[in-house]
């Protein structure tokens, strides 16, 4: 929950996250690693009363047929920042990933950032402001598989 005083750690690619829940198993997160992620990506300076996350623009149960994203890591279908903010998750660990704003103008010129589904409409409309202001994402991110 965010009421947590926990500091997010920042790292060079200039990412950062905050452990909420730190999982179990042998096997984490790492580069060429097959993962399976549920998240929600919420736009940071859209804050609202009611979202103070930001309003979210996708969410994997509300865009996504399986409610999950998979990929491999280092594949390029990811911002490698978003993954490198990942890195040693393990099953069931839940972290908070921000991504500043020069990484998200990056990922969409290189279609590296999941899209609000057909049916999103609200979601495509804030996806589309983003751009227009503060690109800064906030990703709550929880791995449910890893291979």
């Amino acid at each position: 929950e965010d009421s947590m005083d926990i500091a997010f750690e920042v790292l060079p690619s200039g990412a950062s996250y905050r452990e909420y829940r730190e999982g179990k198993g042998d096997a984490a997160v790492r580069s060429g690693s097959k993962v399976a992620i549920e998240c929600t990506i919420r736009c940071k300076s859209f804050a609202t009363a009611n979202e103070p996350g930001g309003v979210k623009y996708f969410t994997t149960k509300g865009d996504t047929e399986f409610n999950e994203l998979a990929w491999t890591v280092g594949d390029g279908s990811f911002p490698p920042e978003l993954e490198e903010a990942m890195m040693g998750m393990h099953k069931g660990a839940v972290r908070r990933i921000e991504l500043p704003s020069t990484v998200v103008f990056k990922a969409r010129n290189n279609e590296q950032l999941p899209l609000p589904s057909e049916g999103n409409k609200d979601g495509k409309r804030v996806f589309d402001r983003l751009f227009k202001t503060d690109a800064t994402l906030l990703a709550e991110v929880l791995v449910t598989r890893i291979k």
